[in-house]
């Protein structure tokens, strides 16, 4: 019997631990911030073709990334159940989950690359995008070993370090993409080349930062990698597999907007580009709280105390919802200032101030979703967010779009319109399955580490 729960007491632990998780998923967002803002002073087309290829390369990355989130179960609810030997396991399983992966994902975005090249007219912006893919590419084992490192310490409460880590990360950026970028300091004016270039040089300083901190915690004199266990990757695909659809859904609609809307021009394309940035760098800040629900609600599953299980899950929605409505307001109020730190294109910034009104109607319901997935993958439920995705982004929001941007003439602002739709339907449903998987708490237990299957 769970007893003496204090919802201030709670609230304070889930800051503790939220906070952090925040600045570092606002410290990753922001190294695609610094390389749209230093592309946006190169030219517009090179603005279109860096947004075009970034959305390409992040969402094929993103969904294999997807695969990793499983260890968020697994690694908080060992952690709940004090089980130190079965932690191990899995952390020494992730590197080969994560080998996997990276080859898996340099196949797709290289294929889906070689498709686009060959299929699309001649343009600076398709010469743009083939740049920085030939480049970006040699990023992806660097950045699924980083995530998996990230997830394992986060689940034991060390996250700090890791906001050291991504802040010190964005400062090599930040520099690395002003000398090779924009050649500044006597360096080689490389443009999108060098933007890639400095991206790939601070996520290899991320991840060998990330290593070291591992090896000096766990007292590590030698990398021991265990033995291939296939069964237990098939158990971790089995777990990641529906959260990867779920993110190949999501972050799929807003790519194939990406290449509906690079149809209507390169204002349109840059406009929606850095729209797209803005609403993802707002997105950071529940998706800290995501992974704090998917921390907090794991841990008390695998230590058995349903209630405050549900209780943290609560706060962490709760909290994503309060914090997008500011962000709301600042996106209807500086739309324009906003939009100029970008550019200086009257036509981008026209297209961007009303797609902008967009991006802060659907705030609330963006943070509510992220938040509430979160709080399901803590139980151990990844097929919920799968299915809401599905739903509201493809049947509901991209089809509105469609009909809106060519049907009715509304050109990009149609497309966000359907777009925004499907992501009030996504936050609907997610919130729905919550209630319903934890409106009765002893219907919920841990995950069975043999077999993979959450007991409901």
């Amino acid at each position: 019997m769970e007893s003496g729960i204090s919802l201030r007491d709670e609230l304070k632990d889930t800051l503790r631990l939220a906070w952090p998780l925040v600045l570092n998923q606002v410290g990753t967002m922001s190294m695609a911030m610094v390389d749209t803002l230093v592309a946006g002073h190169i030219s517009t087309v090179a603005l279109a073709g860096l947004g075009l290829a970034a959305n390409f390369y992040w969402t094929l990355a993103g969904v294999c990334a997807g695969c990793l989130l499983a260890f968020d179960t697994y690694f908080s609810q060992a952690v709940g159940a004090k089980d130190e030997a079965r932690l191990g396991q899995f952390l020494g399983q992730s590197i080969w989950a994560c080998g996997l992966l990276s080859v898996l994902a340099a196949a797709a975005i290289f294929g889906g690359h070689l498709l686009y090249v060959s299929l699309a007219a001649a343009s600076p912006a398709k010469t743009a995008f083939a740049i920085y893919i030939h480049n970006i590419i040699w990023c992806l084992p660097a950045v699924f070993f980083y995530f998996t490192l990230q997830r394992y310490w986060q689940a034991r409460r060390h996250v700090l370090p890791f906001t050291v880590i991504i802040l010190a990360g964005n400062i090599l950026n930040l520099f690395g993409c002003l000398a090779f970028g924009l050649g500044k300091w006597g360096f080689p004016r490389l443009e999108i080349k060098g933007i890639a270039m400095s991206t790939l040089m601070s996520r290899y300083a991320m991840l060998a930062a990330a290593i070291a901190y591992t090896a000096w915690k766990l007292k590590l004199i030698r990398l021991n990698v265990p033995r291939l266990d296939w069964l237990l990757q098939r158990q971790i695909f089995k777990l990641g597999f529906p959260a990867a659809m779920h993110i190949g859904l999501e972050v799929g609609a807003f790519g194939l907007a990406t290449f509906i809307v690079a149809a209507l021009g390169a204002a349109s394309l840059a406009a929606h580009h850095v729209s797209l940035m803005l609403a993802s760098f707002t997105f950071m800040f529940p998706l800290g709280f995501s992974s704090a629900a998917a921390v907090r609600v794991g841990t008390f599953v695998g230590a058995g105390q349903m209630v405050r299980a549900r209780l943290a899950g609560w706060l962490c929605i709760g909290l994503s919802m309060t914090v997008m409505s500011f962000f709301a307001l600042g996106c209807l109020v500086f739309r324009r200032p906003l939009l100029g730190l970008f550019t200086q294109d009257p036509a981008v910034i026209d297209v961007g101030a009303r797609l902008l009104i967009l991006v802060g109607l659907f705030q609330i319901a963006d943070g509510t979703q992220v938040s509430a997935t979160g709080a399901l993958r803590g139980i151990g439920n990844t097929r919920a967010a799968m299915i809401a995705n599905l739903i509201g982004h493809y049947p509901i929001g991209l089809t509105l779009g469609l009909i809106l941007c060519f049907g009715f003439g509304f050109g990009a602002v149609g497309i966000w319109g359907g777009l925004s739709l499907g992501l009030v339907v996504v936050a609907v449903i997610l919130v729905r399955f919550w209630i319903r998987l934890t409106c009765h708490p002893d219907t919920f237990r841990p995950i069975d580490s043999k077999s993979a299957v959450v007991v409901q």
